[in-house]
């Protein structure tokens, strides 16, 4: 049986759970699911979220599930840090990246008016402030890259690539944090989508 994720190469969860499948090194093919708008993906899923996967003939929905389920099938390279308060707290920084970070990425994309787009840059601006604090000093929230690490900056990736927002000079933090994880993840440049089969 075969790994096969249905995505979309801007999807900021898609990119968050190939930085996983790259950092546990299992292999996988990928469904590009613009190329048949999403006919494959509704014929497998039933629906037409990404990410999806077919896991060795198992439909699984959603990259924090999917991430879980590597997790526990591939443990090596563990994306959650040791110890429950950690990853408890490691989960909480997940969950809010996914479900805030993301409703600030979609007020900018689709601010259309000036006072759209200042209300979406007040909403980063406070994001950033918060993000600046977490990553002063450090590389990672923990003492790896973890899952948190990975859905922050998904999100901050689709700011700079697909939203075209780049993060103000004075979070030096929050740049830094960027920096590395391009470095790490051996982009060339800010702009490439992440697609390394393995790190």
């Amino acid at each position: 049986m075969a790994i096969k994720l249905f995505q979309s190469q801007t999807s900021m969860f898609c990119e968050k759970v190939r930085i996983v499948l790259a950092l546990k090194k299992v292999p996988y093919d990928i469904v590009d699911v613009r190329q048949d708008d999403r006919k494959s993906l509704i014929e497998y899923t039933g629906q037409r979220k990404v990410p999806s996967m077919d896991y060795n003939g198992n439909c699984v929905i959603d990259s924090t599930v999917i991430s879980a389920l590597l997790e526990k099938d591939y443990p090596e390279n563990s994306v959650y840090p040791e110890g429950a308060n950690n990853k408890g707290l490691c989960l909480a920084l997940e969950d809010w990246s996914d479900e805030v970070l993301i409703h600030a990425n979609h007020a900018m994309r689709r601010a259309e008016t000036p006072e759209a787009r200042k209300k979406a840059e007040e909403e980063w601006a406070a994001h950033f402030r918060t993000l600046d604090q977490m990553y002063a000093g450090k590389k990672y929230i923990f003492d790896r890259m973890t899952l948190a690490d990975i859905s922050i900056f998904s999100q901050l990736h689709y700011l700079y690539t697909t939203t075209k927002y780049e993060i103000p000079r004075e979070y030096k933090n929050v740049q830094a944090f960027v920096e590395n994880m391009r470095h790490v993840l051996k982009l060339k440049s800010l702009a490439d989508s992440f697609d390394s089969p393995a790190l």
